[in-house]
C-alpha cells in the first residue's frame, strides 16, 4: 500500500481531473449545464469526506486492518470517479 500522503494526492488529483472536464465542458458549450454543476458538487463534497476519512486517526489493531480500511478507500475513489467520468460522457453525447 502507498502512504496516506500518496493517497490523498491521488484523491485530489482523481477529483480535480474530474471537475476539470465539467468546467471544459461548460465552457466549450458556453453555458452551465446543471446536470454538470451538480457532478462538481458532488465531487467537491467527496473529496472533503474522503479527506475527512483519511485524517481521521483511528487506531487499528493491526496493519492489515489498517491495509484493508485504506484500500478500501482507494477502491472506493475509483468506483466515484469513474462513475462521474461515466456520467459526464453521456452528458456530452446527449448534447452533441
Amino acid at each position: 500500500m502507498a502512504s496516506i500522503r500518496r493517497l490523498k494526492k491521488d484523491v485530489d488529483y482523481l477529483t480535480f481531473a474530474v471537475i476539470a472536464d465539467c468546467m471544459n465542458y461548460n465552457s466549450s458549450v458556453g453555458k452551465s449545464e446543471p446536470e454538470v454543476v451538480n457532478i462538481v458538487k458532488k465531487m467537491v463534497e467527496y473529496r472533503n469526506e474522503t479527506r475527512s476519512k483519511i485524517s481521521a486517526r483511528k487506531s487499528f489493531n493491526d496493519k492489515k486492518e489498517a491495509r484493508s480500511y485504506y484500500k478500501g478507500i482507494s477502491i472506493d475513489l475509483l468506483k466515484t470517479v469513474d462513475g462521474e467520468f461515466t456520467r459526464l460522457s453521456e452528458l456530452v453525447k446527449q448534447n452533441a
